[in-house]
């Protein structure tokens, strides 16, 4: 019986792999890593009300202010912006790139989506200051890991192993939704470490440690199940593997960064270096965590199929990016 196509699922002609479209979304992850650990600073630092307007900083034109002669917290804090601002040049870029070069629609949204994200990223840092919001800032980080993957998903999307013939096989694992509920709980994490980030209170410490145990443990289960099974998904292991190696030191730096906040009594202390090294690389390794996670889904979506749909397909039969059902 000749397969049909479901409306989540229809055939698409996959355009052939090109480098320029990948390496433009390569650069505008790599280049966007960066600024999360400069904002994670910030946050650790306490620093997010060091310039108290904005788009101004003192009131100057924030591209002509003189930061190398300000206090520490200042220079912190205008470098966060100036990257900010960076990271929306390389965002637009990407975007008219995809415009005007990607022959996938949908490719062409997601480079908009990626720039609307990054413009109101940068709106709700600057209503954070000047609404002295600490709920805002609390969601402007939880967007900045968002973004993070969003730009991780884009290079997938524009890879060579997303763009080429790969089969499907039978997903008799379950690696699809595993992968993908791996995802979520990853991002429900980072939602969680923002609250304690920004708050401190005993309960976002205790939920906080309690997914953080939730989040391991499904990383290695998935992990341990992929390398048993690594003959039948070999596109998945290098994802696997850096999700493994990413979750192991988030939670190493987990611990230590708990232990430099003891005793963890709400009163205010200076923050060393050492401390704001090891709490702003635990929020930073969260991203690459996110950002493995979000390559081992998608990939998962492309090489891993319903058994039944991967039996009755023909071998030619390409699939839409999402690579859902096919109804027999």
């Amino acid at each position: 019986m000749t397969p049909k196509v479901s409306a989540f699922n229809p055939v698409e002609s996959r355009p052939a792999y090109r480098r320029g479209p990948h390496w433009v979304a390569l650069f505008a992850a790599a280049f966007t890593l960066p600024l999360l650990f400069v904002g994670g600073s910030v946050t650790t630092y306490r620093f997010g009300l060091a310039v108290p307007d904005w788009p101004t900083t003192f009131h100057v034109n924030m591209f002509l202010y003189d930061f190398w002669n300000a206090p520490f917290g200042v220079r912190v804090e205008h470098t966060h912006r100036l990257y900010g601002a960076a990271v929306g040049l390389a965002t637009i870029f990407l975007a008219v790139w995809f415009l005007a070069f990607e022959r996938r629609r949908w490719m062409k949204g997601l480079g908009v989506l990626a720039l609307a994200t990054v413009i109101v990223q940068g709106v709700l840092g600057g209503t954070r200051v000047t609404q002295t919001s600490t709920l805002l800032a609390a969601v402007h980080g939880c967007m900045g890991q968002a973004f993070f993957g969003l730009m991780v998903a884009l290079c997938v999307l524009t890879g060579s192993d997303w763009l080429g013939n790969a089969q499907l096989s039978a997903d008799a694992q379950r690696l699809r939704r595993r992968s993908v509920v791996m995802v979520g709980l990853i991002y429900a994490q980072i939602a969680l470490g923002a609250w304690l980030r920004h708050y401190g209170t005993v309960p976002a410490l205790v939920i906080h440690a309690v997914i953080a145990l939730a989040v391991w443990s499904h990383a290695a289960a998935l992990s341990i199940r992929i390398e048993r099974h690594k003959s039948a998904v070999p596109g998945l292991v290098p994802a696997a593997r850096a999700m493994a190696l990413a979750v192991t030191l988030q939670v190493v730096l987990g611990l230590a960064a708990w232990m430099l906040l003891l005793p963890f009594d709400h009163v205010p202390r200076p923050v060393s270096l050492w401390q704001a090294m090891v709490r702003t690389a635990h929020q930073t390794n969260g991203a690459l965590l996110l950002g493995s996670a979000v390559v081992l889904a998608l990939r998962a979506c492309r090489h891993q199929g319903p058994a039944a749909a991967t039996a009755a397909a023909p071998a030619s039969t390409k699939l839409a990016p999402w690579n859902l059902e096919t109804v027999a």
